[in-house]
């Protein structure tokens, strides 16, 4: 060993500690050559599937954001004031109507708020075409509102059966919108 040392110059040192780094390099350069296989194969297979997914839900936040920038309900401060604004509608022109809210669970976690809709006079006439109207502006105005019932009766006396009545009717109807239960909402885990 003493032979080998003592006939170590600079430049057998210098050799030496090349062949050891070359060494070091190589393993080096294998495992960041599998490291960038990995992300070759793993970019080429997942990517074009996430990016897929990301375009459509992309596409489905816009038209949920449409849906909702165009929602008459949701942009209103309470139902009772949509209800209200949907029955002073040029096209329907109900005059003035009462409102009771109730809300009961529904399926699934679902809140279900039920608005009871009648008008304030009890005597006051309203054809068939007026009715029809109100009903339809309520869903049309909004996503969110569905006519669950509806419940109308003849006003004045009962004609005889070979005669056509007045179309003079009142009405009551309810209306629901279905939300999910914050009771029941289990808080965003941010994953």
């Amino acid at each position: 060993m003493k032979s080998l040392l003592g006939q170590l110059n600079l430049a057998r040192v210098i050799i030496l500690l090349s062949i050891i780094a070359s060494g070091y390099l190589g393993w080096a350069s294998y495992e960041r050559h599998q490291e960038v296989s990995f992300l070759r194969s793993t970019f080429a297979t997942q990517v074009p599937n996430l990016a897929t997914s990301h375009q459509e839900l992309s596409l489905l936040n816009t038209k949920l954001a449409k849906d909702i920038k165009g929602d008459q309900f949701i942009s209103t401060d309470s139902p009772e004031s949509y209800v209200r604004r949907c029955a002073d509608n040029p096209s329907v022109s109900m005059g003035e109507i009462t409102t009771d809210l109730s809300s009961r669970a529904g399926p699934n976690g679902t809140m279900d708020n039920k608005i009871t809709i009648r008008p304030v006079d009890t005597k006051k006439a309203f054809t068939h075409s007026q009715i029809a109207a109100f009903l339809y502006r309520l869903e049309a105005d909004s996503n969110q509102i569905k006519v669950t019932s509806l419940s109308y009766r003849l006003l004045g006396k009962g004609a005889k059966p070979d005669e056509i009545p007045k179309d003079e009717w009142t009405f009551e109807a309810t209306i629901t919108n279905r939300v999910k239960d914050p009771a029941k909402a289990r808080p965003n885990s941010g994953s």
